[in-house]
């Protein structure tokens, strides 16, 4: 041991210490550290912080290395966690403990600075320094009612990430590990950044931490020879145009020569005009990307929860690589919706399932499994590429959506036990694709 100190001296423990805390602590002699040992509780699901010198946040400081915290068995029942540096700083520091992902992730009573090595989860990339090698994917391009993958019509499947907002519990899983875990064990093609825009903690109000939520995903999709769809997750966008325009340029300018990024410029529009509300929008936001990005492929939501793909069909948007939202709940929407949808294919415009969930539309209830069959026999045969609804372990109020169990492993790693019912259904049908 080299020195003990106390989290806070005017209290028992720091706690309430989620993604996004820090604590920092100045003039530490980090000379010979090579462990750090935390005596913490936690309760509840995993949660991930990093250790750092010289900076309070990634960007500016420097990160030593990272930890996964679990269950103690409660908030008041402490126990020691030893975590290893990376790196070894010596002299005074500025030592900073940040919270990453997950709420609640740990109660400190006190650290002690050691000499005796130990191990970590590793050191998160920063999202702004872009993705590290990735093999370039073949070109996404429409023709007519179909998406070409390298000039092949072909779909893809995947996984939707739940909203990114802060605070919603989903946070924990925007991570590289995870991307890493659904392309190795489920064989995703595909996966879905949904960046919430609107409510509490959402990119209007919290816009840097949802951004660099977004960046990890795109650039761990792009490591891992995956597409990987930027969703601006919003039921209102057409009032949100102006930062939509900011955001989206920003992104085609950071990822535009990368085949495998997909724009999704408007979630689920609500019970507006397609002509008159959302095409409009539309079209703005497109001309931006296209300054910055030429030909990456557009997917652009239509009206009522992105079901009206019929009525976005009777008046197209003119340009190159533009699909159409398509999203069903297969307990609720059937073969009417299909048949929509087979209108929309017969005008020939191409459409993209960026959602789609097993039980109800509202995200309840139980597993449809003969719908989810048919839908998926009805996207096989006319080649459409799908998400699915999402990747999260949520079950309150209700929940059956979500592909995983409450407190699921926040780095992947999941076994059967871990995934919920509709979980395990959707693994089987992608790994199946």
């Amino acid at each position: 041991m080299l020195e003990s100190l106390t989290a806070d001296p005017t209290q028992q423990a720091v706690g309430y210490f989620d993604a996004g805390s820090v604590i920092c602590y100045n003039n530490i002699d980090m000379t010979g550290v090579r462990s750090i040992d935390f005596l913490m509780a936690k309760d509840g699901s995993e949660g991930r912080f990093a250790i750092l010198v010289g900076g309070n946040n990634l960007n500016d400081g420097n990160n030593l290395g990272e930890k996964i915290t679990s269950a103690t068995g409660g908030w008041n029942n402490y126990q020691l966690m030893k975590v290893g540096l990376s790196s070894q700083v010596s002299g005074n520091q500025t030592l900073c403990f940040l919270g990453l992902l997950g709420g609640g992730i740990f109660n400190l009573d006190k650290f002690t600075l050691s000499d005796v090595p130990g191990q970590n989860d590793g050191v998160s990339s920063n999202p702004d320094d872009g993705p590290v090698g990735g093999n370039q994917l073949p070109k996404i391009t429409t023709q007519g009612n179909k998406v070409l993958f390298g000039g092949q019509q072909q779909s893809i499947a995947g996984m939707s990430l739940f909203w990114s907002n802060d605070g919603w519990g989903a946070e924990k899983y925007y991570n590289a590990d995870v991307v890493r875990w659904l392309k190795q064990d489920w064989n995703i093609k595909l996966i879905r950044a949904a960046m919430g825009i609107e409510g509490r903690g959402g990119y209007l109000e919290s816009p840097e931490s949802n951004k660099a939520r977004v960046k990890t995903i795109v650039n761990a999709a792009i490591e891992n020879g995956l597409y990987v769809i930027i969703d601006w997750h919003s039921h209102n966008a057409e009032t949100q145009k102006s930062q939509a325009i900011a955001f989206f340029s920003e992104m085609a300018e950071t990822y535009g020569a990368y085949n495998n990024v997909i724009y999704e410029i408007y979630n689920e529009p609500l019970q507006v005009s397609w002509s008159g509300v959302i095409k409009p929008y539309a079209q703005d936001v497109i001309a931006a990307i296209r300054a910055k990005d030429p030909d990456n492929l557009i997917i652009v939501g239509t009206p009522s929860w992105s079901q009206k793909v019929d009525e976005a069909s009777q008046d197209p948007i003119s340009g190159v690589n533009i699909a159409y939202t398509l999203h069903f709940y297969s307990a609720t929407h059937k073969q009417w919706l299909r048949d929509a949808a087979t209108t929309a294919l017969n005008r020939g415009i191409p459409l993209f399932v960026t959602e789609w969930g097993t039980v109800d539309a509202e995200a309840k209830g139980n597993v449809d499994t003969s719908e989810t069959q048919a839908w998926m026999n009805f996207l096989k045969q006319n080649g459409i590429s799908h998400a699915n609804w999402s990747l999260h372990d949520k079950a309150e109020d209700g929940e059956t959506a979500s592909a995983l169990a409450p407190g699921a492993s926040i780095n992947g790693g999941w076994n059967e036990s871990q995934l919920t019912e509709s979980g395990r259904l959707v693994r089987s049908i992608i790994k199946s694709w």
